[in-house]
């Protein structure tokens, strides 16, 4: 179609009568109705699920025993797998990003999508790594760069992702539903996590450990498009309208808000005390405790149990009685958990089963009632930017304790100390260290929530 000249469209225009037409104001979005919030919410679930697959065997947010694995058999020292565990903060960083995009964007869902999708694909050159040769000692740089982009990317759907879940479920059901969400998510993680170990051992068993690796994570690729297509499928709440804030305003208005500064930096604490031993649990027990990856997942898989019939109960209980006493009271019972590792040998590894189980009991109250105080604590005309400034935060604390972590294991490799009758050594001493540090944080946590 061609366009008006100036002196034909001008002749035009004085001819006849000039039109005003009146700016109308953009429509108001329109909010999910009761029968489309309940079926973006069964969505989620199925999608938590499918999600999972990737989550249990890539280690993509709280790391897993096939990641570790991977990282040893590129060569990783114990300082790098101190390093592995402090990568997370790239993602609780690039959640500002996220937050950024979001009030850009306006389209929570599609950040959540492409952002995922895209993290998770990373995977399909660092399952290939053992198998580039000519890349020699580079493999485990590559290794890193490639596993700090999918955490940045995941960070960015992370912050959207929860921003997008505190609209779409109602205050009073967060602890029930999450609670369903996570048990669901739970027996998705059990079988993955078993079915993985038992894959990885039957290849290391035939000499082909690397081709075992590429198998798992083919998988956790596959599982990755789906989740990604149900991501699609899923009602998202229209963002409230409000004014665009610079990065700067991004990081300082939630902070203004002091329950919510108080909250993060108690998180701080609590994600130092427990990441100086987050990256060397999986470690400890395929070194010094001789274990095989089908018995580690067995592990997993008893935690995933338990937590199905506790976190459904533990949701409720933070329904009903608040989240201050039920996360408290977590956070208590988290702090034996790693005597269990402390106490176990290569010819018993009773205290270990236990330390499965109790987890069970524990971390889905604290995990859920984490995110559930943060979500009510986080101001509503900043979520983004406030669930943003809680990750990024909270990272410090995971990067300097991975990185803290990683000298303690280093120094202590040869190390001693006899408590009482039990012989400390190497990264045991980690483990106590984590004990009473949670112990500390106990405290900390009745005094701010």
């Amino acid at each position: 179609m061609g366009t008006l000249s100036p002196v034909r469209h001008a002749a035009h225009r004085d001819s006849t009568p000039v039109q005003i037409e009146q700016a109308t104001p953009a429509p108001a979005p329109v909010p999910l109705s009761p029968a489309e919030v309940r079926r973006a919410l069964r969505v989620s679930i199925v999608e938590g699920a499918v999600a999972t697959v990737h989550i249990s065997i890539t280690g993509a947010i709280g790391g897993s025993v096939f990641l570790t694995g991977f990282a040893m058999l590129l060569g990783a020292s114990s300082f790098q797998l101190g390093l592995l565990g402090a990568l997370p903060f790239i993602g609780q960083l690039s959640g500002f990003l996220g937050a950024y995009l979001e009030e850009r964007v306006g389209n929570r869902r599609g950040l959540v999508l492409y952002a995922a999708l895209a993290g998770r694909l990373v995977w399909a050159l660092l399952l290939a790594l053992p198998f580039l040769s000519f890349l020699g000692g580079a493999q485990l740089a590559v290794f890193f760069l490639g596993l700090g982009c999918s955490y940045a990317l995941n960070g960015v759907a992370g912050n959207a992702w929860l921003s997008w879940m505190s609209d779409l479920v109602p205050p009073r059901e967060r602890g029930s539903y999450f609670g369903v969400r996570n048990t669901v998510a739970a027996i998705a993680a059990m079988a993955v996590t078993y079915l993985a170990g038992y894959t990885l051992d039957v290849m290391r068993g035939r000499g082909a450990e690397t081709l075992g690796y590429a198998l798992i994570f083919g998988v956790a690729l596959l599982s990755a498009f789906g989740a990604a297509a149900l991501i699609a499928r899923q009602g998202e709440p229209p963002l409230r309208p409000k004014e665009r804030v610079s990065l700067p305003e991004m990081l300082s208005a939630p902070l203004s808000d002091r329950p919510f500064r108080a909250f993060v930096a108690a998180n701080v604490g609590w994600a130092f005390v427990t990441g100086i031993a987050t990256p060397f649990f999986n470690a400890y027990g395929l070194t010094t405790l001789q274990l095989s990856f089908a018995t580690l997942g067995l592990t997993a898989v008893v935690t995933s149990a338990v937590s199905l019939v506790f976190a459904p109960l533990v949701g409720r209980l933070q329904d009903k009685l608040g989240y201050r006493k039920v996360l408290v009271a977590c956070v208590i019972g988290t702090v034996v958990l790693p005597w269990g590792w402390v106490l176990s040998t290569p010819e018993n590894i009773v205290p270990l089963w236990l330390t499965a189980i109790f987890s069970g009991v524990f971390w889905p109250g604290l995990n859920q009632g984490l995110a559930n105080v943060m979500m009510d604590r986080a101001p509503a005309d900043h979520r983004g930017a406030a669930i943003a400034a809680f990750g990024a935060i909270t990272g410090i604390g995971t990067l300097v304790a991975g990185l803290v972590g990683g000298v303690i294991a280093t120094v202590a490799a040869g190390a001693q100390l006899a408590l009482g009758p039990v012989m400390l050594t190497g990264l045991a001493l980690i483990f106590v260290l984590t004990s009473l540090g949670r112990a500390a944080m106990a405290w900390v946590f009745w005094r701010t929530l």
